[in-house]
């Protein structure tokens, strides 16, 4: 496969792959775009071994994730619900995001991780439900079904708040 090849899907996905790492460090930009420009490299030395019959943005998405995990087994560590409020504020101030769109980044880190993760690569990353089955390990029923409930009990959470 040629360079070319590879810079073309760079330009396709770069900014996908940011925004998931953006999302998962606590809108920590300098972080993401270390952990982008890794997942890049990793993607090119292996790009000769890419399966053209796949997928590529779940082939992309796979080294996104495993580099996540690998990045958090490191320093063993967890974002902390309250760390995550006080970040999502200073996002929203800096993108001077509406009331509302707090409110739902708010309770979807206050979902347990199973449903938020599910959240976040549906209507973050806009994977679909096969390529967050594979991305998982799941099936992609059992996918639909957590994204169903994590939606159910965002709005749960929403509402409360709002009465």
């Amino acid at each position: 496969m040629g360079e070319n090849n590879f810079l073309s899907h760079y330009q396709n996905y770069k900014n996908k792959i940011y925004t998931f790492f953006l999302y998962r460090v606590s809108f920590n930009s300098v972080l993401a775009e270390d952990l982008t420009s890794e997942v890049f490299l990793k993607a090119l030395r292996h790009f000769d071994d890419f399966d053209t019959n796949r997928s590529f943005q779940a082939w992309i998405y796979r080294i996104a994730h495993n580099h996540l995990c690998n990045y958090y087994r490191a320093c063993a560590r967890e974002v902390e619900l309250a760390q995550a409020d006080r970040l999502t504020a200073d996002f929203r101030d800096k993108c001077e995001a509406s009331l509302e769109l707090t409110k739902i980044i708010k309770a979807i880190y206050k979902l347990q991780p199973y449903f938020r993760e599910a959240l976040l690569l549906r209507f973050v990353d806009g994977l679909s439900n096969g390529e967050i089955a594979n991305l998982l390990n799941k099936d992609e029923g059992a996918v639909r079904t957590q994204i169903s409930r994590a939606i159910a009990l965002l709005r749960k959470k929403i509402e409360s708040k709002s009465s």
